[in-house]
């Protein structure tokens, strides 16, 4: 189509000014004739009156230049609508444009012979310098709107493009959901499993290793205090009063106690948070308990807790980070602590990476979210338990932290009467009807070191 329109633009052109080239031709050879009279004539006795007629009027040139710029910008206004009546195909369109193409192709035709042939009466007759700018503008304006049809119809296209997609990713969205429902199905354990994998045994195995992260952190606190200069003595003193220590280094276990008791108080609370609240065991179904409780678990475990805190500042873990690091460690006591760094006082009292308890804190801090998380797995769920001080020893719900001291204690026991609990470090578990031991330190006959 554009091949047949490009022939017959180039065939109609070529007509235009063969025809304009004839005309100037004919007028040369009337001029030429006119200029050679023939054999003359000679007439005596006459007088010879020479008339010269008056130059014919030109045309004004700012008429014709502004005649032109007109013309031209409406055959360009013709032209862009010939060109966009292409796509999408419209052959009315495409018509109405090719006869204004040509109509404008001839007028340009009359200006040029008005030009090069001026007389008394014009080939084409000439509007004034305004109404040709007028025109040129009306040009420019249907220009613009053929410019402006093309985009349009390039924004619709997009748009019908933009919501098959949307549609198609609707649909995606809808197929990758049941896959995951399927998948989520599928990887659930069955009930048999499940009390399968919820033994007294693997709660004792992840108990062990909290309180051997809890000890870590123990150990470190007590080395950074004797840095500092601190009496353990007294500081043991202040945390559990009135205990008879077997040996004077001994009382890092007050310190452990602190620590053990503050990391899992409200460990029987569903929610483990200390703003308060309590969520009712009456108000949890039993079966989604016990699986998101196991869940989170898996979940967590397999996850590193630094870099959870580092990437998940605000997640509910990061959040009981915040809480016991504030509720264990004083600001008084951190700046004693750590007075050789680069510490603000705004932030005394906040878990930060800086700080030399920062990794073994987070580290202890995870072990009893996840034993937490799996203590609401089972069915009847976990329970905690600790000692009074003062409480008559029971070797079926307690063990003393001290084994090399436990004949000595026995000893004593037997000499006067039943050996009596100083204070609980690590709080026992009941899972089911087994019972795993509170681990205390027993109050006895004071020893010199």
């Amino acid at each position: 189509m554009l091949q047949k329109f490009a022939l017959a633009f180039k065939t109609k052109t070529i007509e235009f000014f063969a025809e304009d080239e004839e005309v100037e031709e004919e007028e040369e050879e009337a001029v030429d004739l006119a200029a050679d009279p023939g054999p003359e004539e000679v007439i005596t006795g006459q007088r010879v009156v020479v008339l010269k007629p008056d130059p014919a009027p030109r045309t004004d040139p700012q008429t014709l230049a502004a005649a032109t710029l007109a013309a031209v910008s409406s055959f360009q206004a013709a032209y862009l609508h010939l060109q966009t009546a292409h796509s999408p195909f419209l052959p009315d369109a495409l018509r109405s444009a090719d006869r204004a193409a040509v109509s404008n192709l001839r007028r340009l035709s009359l200006l040029r012979r008005s030009y090069l042939c001026p007389g008394p009466n014009p080939p084409l007759p000439l509007s004034s310098h305004l109404e040709a700018q007028v025109q040129e503008n009306q040009n420019l304006l249907r220009g613009f709107e053929a410019v402006v049809d093309r985009l349009q119809s390039d924004i619709d296209r997009k748009d019908a493009e933009a919501a098959a997609l949307e549609k198609a990713l609707a649909d995606l969205d809808a197929v990758g959901a049941r896959l995951a429902d399927r998948l989520e199905r599928a990887c659930m354990p069955p009930e048999e499993k499940v009390e399968a994998l919820l033994t007294v045994g693997v709660f004792d195995s992840v108990l062990r290793d909290t309180c051997r992260l809890t000890h870590r952190f123990a150990r470190i606190l007590v080395d950074l205090m004797k840095m500092a200069g601190w009496d353990l003595g007294a500081a043991a003193n202040c945390i559990v009063p009135d205990v008879n220590y077997a040996k004077p280094g001994h009382c890092r276990y007050a310190i452990l106690s602190y620590i053990c008791l503050g990391i899992f108080e409200r460990f029987d609370s569903y929610d483990l948070c200390d703003d308060g609240s309590r969520v009712e065991l009456d108000d949890i179904d039993v079966t989604i308990r016990r699986n998101d409780s196991l869940q989170q678990f898996v979940e967590h475990s397999a996850l590193d807790p630094i870099e959870l805190m580092r990437d998940f500042p605000s997640c509910d873990f990061a959040n009981f980070c915040q809480k016991k690091y504030a509720k264990l460690i004083h600001p008084g006591i951190e700046s004693s602590l750590l007075r050789n760094l680069a510490t603000a006082e705004s932030s005394l009292g906040s878990l930060r990476q800086t700080s030399p308890l920062y990794e073994p804190f987070v580290s202890m801090a995870s072990s009893v979210w996840m034993l937490h998380k799996l203590a609401w797995a089972y069915d009847p769920v976990v329970q905690i338990f600790q000692v009074a001080p003062g409480a008559q020893f029971s070797m079926v719900f307690m063990e003393n932290i001290v084994r090399k001291v436990d004949k000595m204690c026995m000893d004593h026991g037997r000499a006067s009467s039943r050996p009596k609990v100083g204070f609980t470090v690590v709080p026992g578990f009941c899972v089911g009807k087994t019972v795993i031991q509170s681990r205390v330190y027993m109050d006895g006959p004071k020893q010199a070191s």
